[in-house]
């Protein structure tokens, strides 16, 4: 496992930090791909309290520039089996226009309702506040709310959770909502450490003086308890 942890790290630094110079051939959509590294590390012997690492690399134009990169850690602690909170740090790169470079320190807290449902469906509700320290440019409070819907389905022997969610997010700078996001995939656990989703992804941005359009992509995640 402590080798497995150290591979997924050097993939998920060194795949986020190389990136392309490639002139964008448009502004108004693009085709990207996502992915996100999480390490779980639990704290307690009952897992109600764990410490996350992250890393994300997002790239666009076409999968030609990284768009977005990122790296942070968070404590989350889970009250009972409905809610767990969390606060953290993430330190953000991001070129969303393929041309101008940024940085963002974000300061975040979160807190996730989760309701089972009938039919083994279970709808998950999750509030986030995020102070975001935009270095050169004016600073914002952003509130991210995401809503999640998903079903247990076995197929093959093979038990997979399909899921849908939707994302707003709301600039109090602003005050408008710059973008939303909707994301539809599957989450397969392979054994209580390792867990993986993939899925399709749409996100509209109305304007939030940076690029307004949209842009679909796949969507790719891991999740390792290290133990």
């Amino acid at each position: 496992m402590k080798k497995l942890f150290l591979a997924l790290i050097a993939v998920g630094v060194f795949g986020s930090i190389g990136h392309s110079q490639t002139p964008p051939p448009r502004f108004d959509t693009d085709f990207q791909l996502w992915n996100e590294t999480q390490f779980i590390v639990p704290l307690t012997k009952n897992r109600d309290w764990n410490f996350v690492f992250s890393v994300v690399g997002r790239f666009g134009n076409d999968v030609r520039t990284t768009v977005d990169s990122r790296i942070g850690a968070a404590i989350n602690k889970k009250v009972n089996k409905y809610i767990t909170v969390s606060a953290g740090y993430l330190y953000r790169y991001s070129n969303p226009t393929f041309v101008k470079r940024r940085y963002e320190s974000r300061y975040i807290g979160s807190v996730t309702f989760t309701f089972p449902l009938a039919n083994r469906f279970t709808f998950a509700a999750r509030p986030q506040v995020q102070y975001e320290n935009r270095y050169s440019r004016p600073n914002a409070v952003v509130i991210e709310p995401r809503f999640t819907l998903k079903r247990e389905v076995t197929l093959a022997n093979i038990v997979i959770e399909p899921f849908v969610t939707f994302e707003p997010f709301y600039d109090t700078k602003q005050k408008l909502f710059v973008s939303y996001r909707e994301q539809i995939g599957i989450s397969h656990k392979f054994n209580k450490n390792i867990t993986a989703d993939i899925g399709y992804i749409r996100q509209d941005v109305p304007g939030d003086g940076t690029r307004p359009g949209k842009f679909n992509g796949i969507v790719t995640a891991l999740k390792v308890t290290v133990k």
